[in-house]
């Protein structure tokens, strides 16, 4: 066989004009194919092993200086068949470097060789002329907006909580809830990897994220059913950065800003990679303390007479975050890979409000009660994640299996000292809380993804259970002995399982994408209370499909259609009926009867030249579940979650940058929004309607000596918050940014709501409780940021480049 293919090697040499050498090469091909099939092939990744699309692939045989072009997949997959030989590798994508390889040889010993190629971005030089690559602010994928903050000079100094505020669309609410769109049903994840926390834990997991460790922000309000069906408002994903291709890296960052309070983030972020092996871990201190001032008030009927109660609050939160986390990732075989991560935290918050309540009616001295509500809780978590992945080909065939455990722990003591002071009567009361809570989760899933000729095919299996139980001991101090309240204490313990199956299917036209998928999710819910109440028991087996169709007319137009059906299931702290106290006359409570939120939401995306990008979302939700005002028996206020019925949101959003100067780059984005569900009148129900338009005006200056700055206004109008209209408000950011020392050392300088002009203000449309607050949170910060980078390249290869490499 080797014979025979030097004599027609010789021969096509001989033939010189009247063969072309390319046939003759083709043909040598061919008869290698009988012997065994040569394939090579791989992924364009980029740094941080994402896929790049439409990236030129050329392979230059060395032997016969013939060269042959593939492009790059949605994957990044590409392959070339049937050539044996030796070759170069040489890559160009737009926004990236080029790439070239070393010789690589394929043949019998090497039949089949996988090169998965990473390219790098950043700073491109073209004959000594540099160019900085910058990623926009704002871009849109399949249907997802997609935020870049890794490149902000606003992070210095905050934490991913804080981060939120400044992603135009989403909103934090007066109680710390995460708000998109006006709606509190948003799943949040990390790297893909779902939190399922909610409430006060996920507020308290998001503020001890440096917000320096973000690369980028994902919201997708129509996920497809690879993903969990939870979040009627969408999914938040946080893809933190990722350490860059070296050997061994070291990250140091040092951060002080000023608030109200100090505040420190002290950060040390470590890497060692071979080819086999990735070692990584950091350890991470802050104190995210806060301060707040406000006022609220409301009417009371206390025996037969109608009394005006206002308040006076302040609150004050010291925080001491330790974070720390590591893992590992191990390819023990070619196409097998093993990773484990661990994430841990220690938060030893603490807070107090103070409050002073005056009651006053028509020819009546006023009556005061000073109340101080102290509260030490403690949070412990601890996540382990085991993750396998085969690769089972070169086409992107591949198998991954994902468990994980988290635990995450509160030891909540409290305690509330009121004095109710009338003319120089005074009666003093203390109340006294021990909260502690666990909560275990434990999930599993497994997906398959199949690459076809025609289409590609991925389907997956999850099991998730969460089990929280707390207990909630209220004693009263009385005759100088604190005594159990048995009226108000409480056990809650809840547990949840999810099963869920789902298949999707993508199909590649010439000009359109089109993804279809389905996910079946069987639920049992199971809630058990110490008190005479009723168990909370629900099992349910749902469909949610899913639908994504994407149109590129032309280079410039891209269009994208999805739907998505979702649930929101009540959040645990939703459904237990213990109460939260403020103080004696205000408190949170649960709902055990909560069902959950159903919502079908369709969005439609244009892009015009991947830059400005127009979108139409509307959410329609039954059993909309927000918080509802009642005044209990003792003439209290109970704000308690609830189903307001069915649920309609509209919204209209436009982005877009503008290139005003050589050095002046801004970025739009604008929201035109409607939302409208009924709230519980004193004569029946009433639909509650609100247009609404909030937005972002981000601005980017390259200056001299290599600074850059940014500078963010943000304004949201009033808008529906359950059964408040709030005010509306805004705020400014600033920030600039230098590196130095051949961009070892970052130096950033922030100043985040520099006119302290944030407030969470609203009046109540319910005639039953006419309530209204004003909360004006100490949102004042100047920070600056130290980060030293110390870093290795990964071992170049030591054979000598050949002529055809230099010519490259």
């Amino acid at each position: 066989m080797y014979v025979m293919k030097f004599l027609l090697f010789k021969s096509g040499r001989k033939l010189g004009n009247q063969l072309n050498l390319k046939f003759v090469f083709i043909f040598l091909i061919s008869i290698n194919f009988v012997e065994a099939q040569y394939t090579i092939s791989g992924r364009i990744l980029t740094e941080e092993d994402e896929p790049v699309k439409d990236a030129q692939v050329e392979i230059r045989n060395l032997e016969y200086h013939i060269s042959e072009w593939k492009i790059s997949d949605s994957s990044g997959q590409y392959q070339f068949i049937n050539i044996p030989g030796s070759y170069l590798i040489n890559v160009v994508a737009k926004g990236y470097r080029s790439y070239r390889s070393d010789t690589i040889r394929v043949d019998a010993q090497t039949p089949v060789l996988v090169k998965d190629i990473n390219l790098n971005s950043g700073v491109t030089s073209i004959q000594a002329v540099h160019i900085n690559i910058r990623k926009p602010n704002i871009q849109t994928d399949k249907g997802q907006l997609i935020f870049n903050v890794a490149d902000s000079g606003l992070a210095s100094g905050l934490n991913g909580f804080e981060l939120l505020k400044k992603i135009p669309g989403i909103g934090i609410g007066q109680n710390d809830e995460i708000l998109f769109r006006g709606g509190v049903g948003v799943n949040i994840m990390i790297d893909g990897r779902m939190t399922y926390l909610s409430g006060p834990q996920l507020s308290n997991y998001l503020k001890g994220l440096s917000a320096e460790d973000i690369d980028k922000i994902e919201i997708n309000t129509t996920p497809g059913a690879e993903f969990d069906a939870a979040g009627n408002a969408g999914i938040v994903n946080f893809k933190l950065k990722k350490s860059k291709k070296k050997e061994f890296s070291l990250d140091l960052r040092s951060s002080v800003s000023k608030s109200r309070f100090w505040k420190f983030n002290e950060n040390i972020n470590a890497a060692f990679k071979s080819e086999k092996l990735l070692f990584y871990g950091s350890l991470d201190y802050n104190t995210p303390h806060s301060f707040s001032r406000g006022s609220n008030g409301n009417t009371i009927n206390i025996d037969g007479s109608v009394q005006e109660l206002t308040r006076e609050n302040e609150k004050t939160f010291k925080v001491n975050y330790y974070t720390w986390k590591a893992g590992a990732v191990w390819q023990f075989l070619p196409k097998h890979n093993l990773a484990v991560d661990y994430h841990g935290y220690y938060d030893d918050f603490k807070s107090i409000r103070l409050s002073e309540v005056s009651f006053s009616k028509p020819g009546a001295e006023n009556a005061y009660l000073f109340s101080s509500n102290t509260v030490k809780e403690p949070y412990h978590y601890d996540s382990v994640a085991l993750t396998y992945r085969y690769d089972i080909d070169s086409s992107g065939k591949k198998i991954t299996a994902d468990a994980n455990y988290t635990i995450y722990r509160n030891f909540s003591d409290g305690l509330m000292i009121s004095s109710f002071k009338l003319t120089e009567n005074n009666v003093d009361t203390q109340l006294r809380s021990h909260q502690p809570g666990t909560i275990k989760i434990k999930s599993f899933k497994t997906d398959t993804e199949l690459p076809f000729t025609n289409f590609k095919l991925k389907a997956g299996l999850k099991w998730a259970e969460v089990n929280n139980d707390n207990k909630f001991v209220y004693t009263n101090f009385t005759e100088g002995t604190w005594e159990i309240d048995p009226g108000m204490s409480n056990n809650f313990s809840y547990s949840e399982k999810i099963g869920a199956a789902y298949v999707t299917a993508n199909k590649d036209f010439e000009t359109t994408s089109v993804i279809i998928g389905v996910r079946v999710e069987y639920t049992e819910a199971n809630g058990e209370f110490l008190q005479n109440i009723p168990n909370y028991k629900l099992h349910y087996t749902k469909l949610f499909p899913s639908l994504s169709v994407e149109q590129k007319m032309g280079d410039n137009h891209k269009m994208n259609v999805s739907l998505s059906r979702r649930i929101n299931r009540p959040a645990y702290a939703d459904l237990n009926p213990v109460k939260w106290f403020v103080d004696p006359y205000f408190y949170f409570t649960g709902n055990p009867h909560l069902v959950p939120e159903i919502a079908w939401v369709y969005q439609v995306n244009y892009s015009f030249k991947k830059k400005y990008i127009f979108s139409l979302a509307y959410n329609q939700s039954k059993n909309y579940i927000n918080r509802r005002l009642v005044i209990d028996d003792m003439q209290s206020i109970m704000s308690r979650s609830d189903n307001f019925g069915d649920y309609r949101r509209f919204d209209l959003t436009f982005s877009a940058p503008v290139k005003l100067t050589s050095f002046w780059n801004t970025q739009f984005f604008i929201d035109l929004n409607h939302t409208s569900y009924p709230i519980s009148m004193i004569d029946g129900d009433k639909l509650f309607n609100l247009y609404g338009i909030n937005g972002s005006l981000q601005n980017n200056f390259q200056l001299p000596a290599g600074i850059s700055a940014n500078l963010q206004m943000t304004y949201y109008s009033s808008e529906p918050r359950g059964i408040y209209k709030t005010a509306p408000t805004g705020f400014i950011d600033i920030g600039i940014s230098k590196a130095f020392f051949h961009k070892k050392l970052d130096v950033t300088f922030s100043a985040n709501d520099i006119f302290n002009s944030n407030r969470y203000k609203g009046v109540s449309q319910s005639n039953i409780v006419d309530y209204h607050y004003n909360d004006r949170p100490y949102g004042q910060n100047f920070g600056i940021t130290l980060k030293y980078h110390i870093g290795k390249e990964l071992a170049k290869s030591s054979s000598s480049k050949t002529e055809e490499q230099e010519r490259l």
